[in-house]
């Protein structure tokens, strides 16, 4: 065994906290600003402990995308205005401008108009092709992928809330990751990499988000109001083929960015804070949460992953709820870092949000490596802290192998650099 594979064998096992052998690195300090980060202010180091820096960065990026665009621009942010301020009709946050990717695979390959246009072919029949991107849309083109989480390589499982609604997916991506994909014509699966050939490599900065989003009922709105980003979108109902606007809130949200010291991309990921009770804590009754019931027994039922919606195992119309229990803690550092960021988010929806993790590559070259990812197991006095978003990842909760960057990872070594939709929805 070689050098460079005992390290990875030997890390791939560790925290992404960084808690190994080196020098913790400063608290940086919180601040609330419209500019998205490009790197972490953290050397690579894999010895020291750098989970407050990614942390940092993570809700600097989460502040940066969620902060009010200007209308009628796709990815800039409104800079006379304060994140939290939606008092303009119509308004939405950053990345809620950026192209969705139904954008980008259009039906029978049909070439995506460039960045700046907001006219194209929506899964939603009856919304004319000009000027469809002013309408958020959830629904895809091949009826059932929004409702389903990553899987292996595939679908994986949907996810049923509290209120008998089933949670919806969405994937969004910046000018970069956008541009890169519509110029290179990547929507077309002939040109995606052959096996054995010259692999892609994404520009710095590509950033894409992924989002889940639950239904808001009626009797739900005044509590919600306060706790969570909702917006109005046009919800598809595969079965019907029809669209109906509804009331969605949003329940989690994964950012991924590629940055020049860190090619194998930076994930971090959030939930809103009523989503689950946190492991080791008894529920109070009374408590409403999104995917946990308090009156019930604390285990996951069900155990193990249903089967994905398809058009073999449609949707049901008043869907048994999941009890969903979150596997392993939050990271105390990741916890400090969210209490810091929330107390200056204070009277904003934004301090309903926390941070659950951040995992980046500790080796991050060569670039064609996956870099060592995290986060992972560690010995200690609170082993496996969390590793999992409980909206997205419910049902691979417990092992690194399953996380954010050794999923992707399987797409590297196909050739699209951690990237996966272009392999699963490419015409």
């Amino acid at each position: 065994m070689n050098l460079r594979t005992w390290k990875f064998s030997a890390l791939i096992c560790l925290l992404s906290a960084g808690l190994v052998p080196g020098a913790d690195l400063a608290r940086p300090t919180p601040r609330i600003t419209y500019e998205m980060p490009d790197e972490v202010d953290a050397p690579v180091d894999p010895d020291a402990d750098e989970l407050a820096a990614f942390d940092d960065y993570s809700w600097r990026a989460f502040i940066a995308i969620d902060w009010p665009a200007k209308l009628g621009i796709r990815g800039v942010p409104d800079e006379t205005k304060k994140i939290g301020d939606f008092s303009d009709p119509g308004s939405k946050v950053v990345w809620g401008t950026w192209k969705a990717d139904y954008d980008l695979f259009q039906p029978e390959g049909t070439e995506p108009t460039e960045w700046f246009s907001f006219d194209g072919f929506t899964p939603c029949p009856g919304l004319p092709f000009a000027g469809s991107g002013h309408t958020m849309v959830l629904g895809s083109f091949s009826g059932f992928r929004d409702f389903n989480q990553a899987g292996s390589g595939g679908l994986g499982s949907p996810l049923i809330a509290q209120n008998h609604t089933y949670i919806r997916f969405e994937v969004r991506l910046n000018q970069v990751e956008f541009d890169f994909i519509r110029n290179r014509q990547l929507y077309r699966k002939t040109l995606l990499p052959a096996a054995g050939g010259p692999k892609l490599r994404f520009p710095d900065n590509s950033v894409a988000v992924k989002a889940a989003w639950r239904v808001i009922k009626s009797d739900e709105l005044p509590a919600a109001q306060r706790r969570y980003y909702m917006v109005d979108a046009m919800v598809l109902d595969p079965v019907s083929g029809k669209c109906k606007m509804q009331k969605m809130g949003l329940v989690g949200l994964h950012i991924v960015q590629k940055t020049p010291k860190r090619p194998q991309w930076v994930w971090s990921s959030f939930e809103q804070i009523d989503n689950v009770p946190e492991p080791g804590t008894t529920p109070t009754n009374g408590r409403h949460y999104s995917f946990n019931d308090p009156s019930r027994r604390q285990s996951p039922d069900p155990s193990t992953a249903p089967r994905p919606i398809s058009r073999s195992n449609l949707p049901a119309d008043n869907p048994r709820p999941m009890q969903v229990i979150r596997s392993k803690k939050i990271a105390g550092s990741t916890r400090k870092t969210n209490a810091d960021y929330q107390a200056l988010l204070r009277g904003t929806v934004w301090e309903n949000y926390q941070l659950v993790l951040t995992q980046w590559p500790k080796f991050p070259q060569p670039e064609e490596e996956n870099g060592a990812p995290f986060p992972g197991q560690f010995t200690g006095p609170d082993p496996m802290t969390n590793i999992a978003n409980t909206t997205m990842e419910t049902f691979f909760q417990k092992s690194a192998a399953t996380s954010c960057m050794a999923c992707h990872d399987v797409a590297r070594r196909k050739g699209t650099d951690f990237v996966w939709f272009l392999q699963l929805r490419a015409n």
